[in-house]
């Protein structure tokens, strides 16, 4: 649940700056935002520093910002392994156009390269399915919740 902003300190370089102040899995806790000076995610919200110290405070916190660090190394793997799969299944197409290629007459290669031109285009249309065509120019709002760690900037 979102709280409004709040004050919260970076206990890897000092900085205190205002942030979102987002309810941790339906407790009393805040959800850690990243530092805007050093981009940690070991930040805590002042009123737990007020509360108890800051000592307290890194206590508590340290199981929250190693899952946090956690799955962002587990997606950035995901993505690394996304992105190798992808460039070796280009590699693999690049052969078989290639291989294709080699035994085309000029004419076949022309009409072989419009035809892949327009699959190209055709792929590149953005449309909404099942949308109304009036919703086109629409744009989505997006999410209403932000994930731990996502700079928000605030203006004062």
């Amino acid at each position: 649940m979102y709280r409004g902003l709040t004050l919260f300190h970076c206990t890897q370089c000092g900085n205190d700056f205002k942030s979102h102040d987002i309810e941790y899995c339906a407790s009393a806790l805040s959800v850690p935002q990243r530092c805007p000076k050093c981009g940690s995610l070991r930040t805590l919200p002042d009123f737990w520093i007020e509360a108890g110290g800051i000592e307290s405070g890194i206590q508590l916190y340290t199981s929250i910002w190693e899952e946090i660090e956690e799955r962002l190394k587990q997606r950035e793997e995901r993505r690394l392994h996304r992105e190798e799969k992808m460039k070796a299944n280009e590699k693999i197409q690049r052969k078989k156009h290639a291989k294709k290629f080699k035994h085309m007459s000029r004419k076949q290669r022309e009409a072989y390269e419009k035809k892949r031109a327009k699959k190209a285009a055709k792929r590149s249309k953005v449309t909404i399915n099942g949308a109304p065509s009036c919703w086109e120019g629409i744009i989505d709002p997006g999410p209403t919740w932000y994930p731990p760690g996502t700079p928000l900037k605030i203006e004062d």
